[in-house]
């Protein structure tokens, strides 16, 4: 249980911190995903969002997403969807 808390944690501090690059219902259905112990969906679709919007992320948003991603064995699909989003090296 620890472990899955740790998880669940560093999603629930992802979303405070992409807060203003989300928007509000994003932002509410990646909670809601994280209430309902979806926490692989949750970072999936945050990636999904991010790419689509064609959101910038920083260095290291982009290592503590993969980090996550491979934690949680969710293969490549987060890997490829955020080499779609630019890297803001100012964030």
């Amino acid at each position: 249980m620890a472990e899955y808390d740790r998880l669940r944690g560093q999603l629930l501090g992802l979303l405070i911190a992409l807060d203003g690059r989300l928007t509000a219902d994003q932002s509410r259905f990646g909670h809601e995903l994280l209430d309902h112990n979806e926490l692989g969906l949750a970072l999936e679709m945050v990636a999904d969002w991010l790419a689509e919007d064609g959101t910038a992320i920083s260095k290291e948003e982009r290592v503590s997403m993969l980090g996550l991603a491979f934690e949680m064995r969710l293969g490549d699909r987060v890997e490829r969807t955020l080499d779609l989003c630019p890297v803001n090296d100012d964030r």
